[in-house]
């Protein structure tokens, strides 16, 4: 039998602590739990108003299995999962672990570790959401454009953009409303999309219809190895662009819509890592703290500086038939400049929620903790 160590108020199960509080507000049995759909139904309000320190009569632990017999009338037991304890772990004490790995790219790592395509007839998802999840991108081909609708419902459901619809059509016309969509084929530099507007993470897909145009060839590089290496060499610039809200902004005449997002361009999490790049210059406003503007400019053209060198570019052409995913906040895209006489180019643009994409993945990942509780 496995040792466990109490040691009121909590107990220690191989090097991870649980407050008892904690395990009885997690009881996974029947009348705590719910099986079909694991959420709770034991109300932890009502009992502590009546055991507002829960105590173990009897804690027994075995290699699958932690038990603690509970100190109530009527008695009660609850029974843990090792897999699902150390899958639960919260001691602050340990080492925490990200669940997925992040590689964060530049152009030589990406040289010397190519990523691998998957053909849209071979089905083979798990390649292509392993390469989005770690890299912030990838590219399927052979697509069918009438497979689009499917293939999006399969991640997530849809983000409408103002009034576009499921799709936003990217080619050139002459009574354009963003550059995207210039007459002059412009180039567009390195940018995430919807920086104008208050969205949650984004998974961008541009599915390429038709490309015959000369030029135009696409670029991504991964915003958080910039942002990592920028603040390496530059950490005043680094805060800076942690600090000062910025101000992006859309116009939409053929709907009467301005939009506008007040946003550092560089977004944190409480420990201090990069979570989200807002960078588009071509919606960048005017309004900037008056004090700070100087110092601002200094920050930013060093960091659009770094976003043109090549060292951190991943160059190449989207032929007709693929499907272009990208990490939107963190993996930054553009395209040279395209000539519209010499041929159409011609894609369709849609997002779906990044948490969808993870949510997918997280639910293979741990139903079989919880589908061991239920009997599924």
């Amino acid at each position: 039998m496995a040792k466990v160590i109490t040691n009121y108020p909590y107990l220690t199960v191989h090097g991870k602590r649980y407050h008892y509080i904690w395990l009885r507000d997690n009881c996974l049995c029947p009348k705590c739990y719910y099986p079909t759909s694991w959420q709770k139904k034991h109300d932890i309000s009502e009992y502590m108003a009546n055991n507002p320190s829960p105590k173990p009569l009897n804690v027994e632990l075995t290699d699958e299995k932690l038990l603690v017999d509970w100190d109530e009338n009527p008695s009660h037991r609850s029974i843990f999962p090792i897999d699902w304890l150390m899958s639960h772990a919260y001691d602050g004490n340990q080492e925490v672990k990200p669940t997925r790995e992040r590689i964060l790219w530049d152009k030589a790592w990406l040289d010397a570790h190519p990523p691998t395509w998957v053909d849209a007839q071979s089905e083979n998802r798990q390649t292509w959401t392993n390469q989005l999840l770690t890299l912030g991108f990838t590219v399927i081909k052979n697509f069918r454009l009438e497979d689009l609708n499917n293939f999006l419902a399969s991640i997530g459901p849809t983000y409408y953009l103002a009034k576009n619809g499921p799709y936003s059509t990217v080619k050139a016309n002459p009574k354009a409303t963003d550059l995207s969509l210039s007459a002059e084929g412009n180039e567009l530099l390195p940018h995430t999309d919807t920086t104008y507007i208050s969205t949650p993470p984004l998974v961008q897909l541009l599915y390429c219809v038709e490309n015959l145009a000369t030029g135009g060839e696409s670029v991504l590089l991964d915003g958080f190895r910039v942002a990592r290496d920028f603040q390496q060499h530059h950490p005043e610039y680094f805060e800076i662009l942690t600090q000062v809200p910025v101000k992006f902004e859309q116009f939409y005449p053929q709907w009467e819509y301005y939009v506008s997002h007040t946003t550092p361009i560089i977004e944190l999490d409480k420990d201090g890592l990069v979570i989200s790049i807002y960078f588009s210059h071509k919606n960048f406003g005017s309004q900037l703290p008056f004090d700070r503007v100087e110092k601002f400019y200094e920050a930013y053209n060093a960091f659009f500086h770094y976003l043109k060198n090549p060292a951190y570019q991943y160059w190449f052409r989207l032929e007709a038939g693929d499907c272009l995913l990208v990490e939107n906040f963190r993996v930054l895209h553009g395209r040279k400049k395209f000539d519209p006489s010499s041929g159409m180019r011609h894609l369709e643009v849609a997002y779906t929620d990044w948490q969808y994409l993870v949510g997918r993945e997280d639910f293979h990942r741990l139903k079989h903790l919880y589908q061991s509780i239920s009997g599924g």
